[in-house]
């Protein structure tokens, strides 16, 4: 929520006329688990908001992920993505990307999948009109998130129902987009018990190859879902939400679906101190049928957190929880398994202490996670942050980070007539990371932010040629790699009527081989990555209640992997959309990829440029 959340939240219209300080001041909760303004937090994090989102062309989450300047974003296909922080965003291949070392949330629900360490995007889809915001975390997370926070958090945060009252319809046609419908509705029983529920369907149409022939991978998305939020008293809050969904995609003729709920319940004993209670249930179902291969998962989870003062000086914060997953495949013969059902569980535990140093100006942040992973067993993932905050307007802070990403069964349990995996051998992939940065505001209405980081990685995923074939490849933990780079981000409110946000993002990395059996091009499938790229958004209101918002993305070239994926050139591009709004109604029209007619961003598809009109109602 917004820090002036006491004179009740702001309205998506408010939210573009705030001042940058007001911006600033946005509380954030992904990076230490409990609410601290933006310009107090030592990490780099960006804050895409509702407004942000509404003033863009996008049309889907991972399309939002694309407006925060500290991610890498490509989309492989009409229906797939590679999205990472800090590089990694590992090789193309049908229905996903190997993209392993970010962690997802969801309102608190992590959609990490176990086959293979990252996440299925075709599936997350959300109502955007219902998201407050979406804090991306570059750099490790692991102290208090878990395994796979190695080079980031995304949190996506849902509204409260209470901030969603009425109703609110958009419909959409065009290209790319072929049709888009969705309609929410929220009520109250009393002053105290608030619910909506949504429902929304969308037809995307194909990509193309290469060679400009059509690659037939059009697919298309059902969802629905509800929340509740019930608030008895100053003391206590329960909310309990839930998603079911449904949809297909010409690509493998590959059909998916699932549902999930989530129940959570806080318990505020002070201004300083609460507990939480979190528990969620999620199955998903996907199902390959051109290649007879299909997968189940269900995925138990509770979080307990407790957070407290010692004295004036010291803000703990403990926690502990488990996740049992239970995945089930069925094996074909180019895909198998080993065993078919796996029943996967994750202990874990933290404890995190605040110190203040200096009153008000300095403090020092200790803390680690113990977690238990049925495959690598225990790990370790300690942190010390440390902050200084001189002044509202100074923020400097320095971390160093232990993290880890356990393994996948797509690491220690798949075989395929070209490569297999040592059972029971592979181990978690580490890194250790050091960063430094500098937030600052110079003036009420511009803001910057730098950071500077070092990884150093250990026992990566590596293809190593096979001492006893067939098959001729076998997976093991033989690489090692070391990585640096700068992520700068600034916001401006120009004038009353125009505002800019956007970054610059500049990564480089090194492999080195453990083995003299690492097969070359090891490292560019588990990272391919650009050294450089650049986003500005531009948000402006004109006269007679019109909207001209600009959306600018520039990309470096990404290495091709041969046979897997070609060589990207590097591109410039741009969406743009003009809105008329008159009293409850929203009319726009948006363009995609303007630059050209179409251009490649990750694997051997490209992008097409699109159109599409939308109308929106609320009331």
């Amino acid at each position: 929520m917004l820090s002036a959340q006491k004179n009740g939240p702001f309205s998506p219209r408010e939210l573009k006329k705030l001042s940058v300080e007001e911006l600033m001041n946005i509380e954030v909760t992904s990076v230490s688990k409990s609410p601290e303004k933006l310009t107090e937090v030592a990490s780099a994090i960006q804050v895409i908001t509702n407004e942000d989102i509404r003033r863009s062309t996008v049309t889907r989450l991972p399309e939002a992920l694309s407006l925060a300047p500290n991610l890498q974003v490509a989309q492989s296909n009409s229906h797939d993505w590679g999205i990472t922080a800090r590089g990694f965003n590992g090789a193309p291949f049908a229905n996903n990307t190997l993209a392993d070392k970010l962690l997802v949330l969801i309102d608190g629900r992590s959609v990490y999948t176990p086959l293979f360490g990252g996440v299925f995007w075709d599936a997350q889809n959300v109502l955007l009109e219902d998201v407050d915001r979406i804090e991306v975390v570059s750099g490790p997370g692991g102290t208090l998130w878990g395994a796979n926070a190695v080079n980031g958090v995304i949190n996506i945060i849902s509204k409260n129902a209470r901030e969603t009252q009425g109703w609110y319809a958009s419909a959409a046609g065009g290209s790319f987009l072929r049709d888009y419908a969705g309609v929410r509705y929220g009520g109250h029983v009393d002053t105290n018990f608030f619910f909506r529920v949504y429902g929304q369907r969308f037809d995307q149409n194909s990509t193309t190859w290469i060679d400009s022939t059509e690659s037939h991978d059009a697919w298309h998305m059902t969802q629905g879902g509800f929340r509740m939020d019930y608030v008895p008293g100053n003391s206590n809050t329960f909310s309990f939400q839930g998603d079911f969904y449904g949809g297909m995609a010409d690509t493998g003729n590959t059909i998916i679906n699932g549902q999930d709920v989530l129940g959570k319940w806080t318990h505020r004993f002070s201004e300083n101190a609460n507990l939480s209670l979190q528990v969620y249930f999620d199955r998903t179902w996907r199902d390959l049928t051109a290649s007879d291969f299909s997968e189940q998962l269900s995925t138990y989870d509770i979080d307990l957190q407790h957070h407290f003062p010692i004295g004036s000086n010291n803000q703990v914060l403990w926690g502990a929880g488990y996740r049992m997953m239970n995945d089930e495949v069925e094996n074909s013969i180019s895909l198998t398994f080993t065993p078919a059902e796996r029943r996967l569980q994750l202990f874990n535990g933290f404890v995190q202490d605040r110190i203040m140093l200096v009153d008000q100006e300095l403090y020092l942040t200790l803390g680690t996670k113990i977690l238990h992973n049925d495959y690598s067993g225990f790990e370790l993932q300690p942190s010390v942050r440390l902050t200084c905050t001189p002044s509202p307007e100074h923020t400097i802070w320095a971390a160093v980070s232990r993290a880890v990403r356990t393994p996948a069964r797509f690491d220690a349990d798949e075989t395929t007539p070209f490569i297999t995996t040592r059972n029971g051998e592979f181990d978690s992939e580490k890194v250790v990371a050091y960063e430094i940065g500098y937030r600052i505001r110079p003036v009420q209405y511009i803001s910057f932010s730098i950071a500077a980081f070092y990884n150093e990685y250990d026992d990566l995923r590596s293809i190593n040629l096979n001492d006893a074939p067939p098959p001729a490849l076998l997976f093991a933990n033989d690489q090692q790699a070391k990585s640096w780079g700068l992520e700068f981000s600034g916001n401006a409110v120009l004038t009353k009527w125009w505002r800019l946000r956007g970054g610059y993002t500049f990564l480089d990395k090194r492999f080195t081989a453990k083995s003299p059996a690492v097969f070359s091009g090891s490292d560019l499938f588990e990272a391919i990555d650009p050294h450089h790229q650049a986003l500005l958004q531009s948000i402006m209101d004109l006269p007679g209640n019109l909207q001209l918002d600009i959306t600018g993305r520039y990309v470096d070239m990404l290495p091709g992997l041969p046979s897997v994926s070609p060589q990207i050139s590097a591109y410039t591009t741009f969406n743009a959309r003009l809105a008329w709004i008159f009293r409850e109604f929203e009319f726009s029209a948006a363009g995609q990829n303007l630059a050209g007619k179409r251009h490649g961003e990750f694997g051997s598809r490209e992008i097409p440029r699109s159109f599409y009109l939308k109308g929106t109602f609320r009331f």
